[in-house]
């Protein structure tokens, strides 16, 4: 495999740095904190940042376990709801109304931690939950946000932001010939995508989602979306990157950061997608990045003007042959930024995302916050592929992967490993997360190849139902 030779220097503010630090420390500073809507296994890098702030005890409320290493007893209990789910907004609803209506030992659980009710509580950001069994939420999502994560209303608000849209219709969903005639209309020649409305609550991940080819795909999409929503968007299907870029808005103004790729890999029977992760590997041409961080900026300015936004924020959609097309708001903490999370732990991201959203004055800029986490997320990589699976997996393994010449293998002996997967527990049966070494990935192109890659493999040698999947291509690189 390509390795980065030669990776960018960081070029963090350590006064910024250091500023917003004690600002996050001096919000968690001696408070227990309760982490909702985290799975078990997973919650121990976030469960570590709280501590290095000073936070006392930890209690994280789990959809499920989950898959990889699991947090330390002497600084964290934990509760899984032990959630079954159709698919990843399944869990999401099961746990909203497990917050509403918890069970009587999740109850008694959290009285005998937090006997005062004066814990931190904080949900993950995607979460809608305000309350955690009685308990006030600190920065959580106002229904005014969650509201705007509809894709059948989203053209509208980019319109609103002077954010060019491909061509799109909404139809009501139980319109069958209606569908049809719309899609007859848009098709380009590779198909239309049909995307649900958030009737039922937000929906994420391409739940809601679907390529229509002809007549077969068209008929599965029209029964599901039917059943689950009122309108439906029909818009072309758009060939290129899947991208995300994001932003938070604070009171003072508005920070915007590097693009993210979204490792969204295409199935051909049916045609369709499968959303598998992100990935901060990929650089676009440089005037795209540019007009992706305008986009950006011109829709947090329109968040914070029409409903008082605050937080963190992104948008989705396909960087084309023609330039970047939003597919869809995302008015919260998306994947992107979890990545960048992670690449740069020395930011307290997640801490800073849910003080901007209960209003807090931050003590930097948005100029400053935006030139720190854009550089230091530019100077370190990360991210991947990790998917769901239907297949039950009851443990946890981890394998080490070597990609030579487009093919894939374990590593032998001491060899150099590119990729480390692993194999666990998830809610749907079992998920399944590969996740590049170190600089062993090149810089500037996309992920989705590689990662296609090892997913093939892992599919191969774990039977995990996955089927054949296949990158999207990269149209502006290759074109200059």
């Amino acid at each position: 495999m390509e390795v980065d030779a030669a990776p960018h220097g960081p070029d963090v503010s350590a006064s910024v740095v250091a500023r917003l630090t004690d600002a996050a420390r001096a919000v968690l500073s001696g408070r227990k904190v309760i982490l909702a809507q985290m799975p078990v296994a997973g919650s121990g890098p976030l469960v570590e940042l709280f501590r290095s702030l000073g936070s006392d005890r930890c209690f994280v409320v789990a959809p499920f376990v989950g898959t990889g290493e699991m947090p330390d007893p002497s600084t964290t209990d934990w509760y899984s709801l032990d959630i079954s789910a159709e698919d990843t907004m399944d869990v999401f609803r099961r746990f909203e109304q497990a917050m509403l209506e918890p069970p009587p030992d999740l109850r008694a659980a959290l009285d005998a931690f937090d006997p005062d009710g004066d814990a931190l509580v904080l949900v993950m950001p995607f979460d809608v939950s305000t309350t955690v069994v009685g308990r006030p939420a600190f920065g959580p999502r106002r229904p005014e946000w969650v509201a705007l994560e509809d894709k059948t209303t989203n053209d509208a608000l980019f319109a609103r932001a002077g954010v060019p849209c491909a061509p799109a219709e909404v139809v009501d969903a139980t319109d069958r010939s209606g569908l049809i005639a719309a899609a007859r209309r848009l098709d380009r020649g590779d198909g239309t995508v049909w995307s649900g409305d958030a009737r039922d609550g937000f929906n994420g991940g391409g739940t809601l989602v679907r390529r229509v080819t002809g007549p077969d795909t068209a008929d599965e999409a029209a029964a599901l979306l039917g059943r689950r929503c009122d309108r439906v968007r029909v818009a072309p299907f758009l060939d290129g990157i899947p991208c995300s870029i994001h932003g938070i808005v604070t009171t003072d103004g508005i920070a915007v950061f590097r693009p993210m790729e979204m490792v969204v890999l295409r199935t051909s029977d049916p045609p369709g997608f499968r959303y598998a992760g992100v990935a901060s590997y990929w650089d676009p041409p440089a005037a795209d990045r540019d007009e992706l961080r305008a986009v950006a900026r011109r829709v947090g300015e329109l968040l914070r003007e029409e409903v008082g936004f605050a937080g963190s924020y992104g948008i989705d959609g396909v960087l084309t042959a023609d330039g970047f097309r939003p597919t869809e708001l995302n008015p919260r903490m998306g994947g992107g930024l979890s990545v960048v999370a992670r690449a740069v732990p020395e930011i307290p991201l997640f801490p800073l995302h849910w003080m901007a959203a209960a209003g807090l004055e931050l003590p930097a800029t948005a100029a400053e916050i935006e030139h720190t986490l854009t550089a230091a997320a530019d100077a370190q990589r990360g991210g991947g592929a990790w998917v769901f699976v239907h297949r039950t997996l009851t443990e946890t393994t981890t394998y080490e992967v070597v990609v030579e010449d487009g093919a894939c293998r374990r590593a032998d002996g001491d060899e150099v490993v590119d990729v480390e997967v692993t194999l666990g527990p998830g809610a749907e049966g079992g998920f399944v997360r590969c996740i590049p070494e170190p600089g062993r990935l090149a810089i500037g192109p996309s992920v989705a190849p590689i990662m296609a890659r090892v997913l093939a493999w892992a599919d191969a040698e774990f039977d995990l139902g996955l089927g054949p999947l296949s990158p999207a291509p990269d149209l502006r690189r290759r074109s200059g």
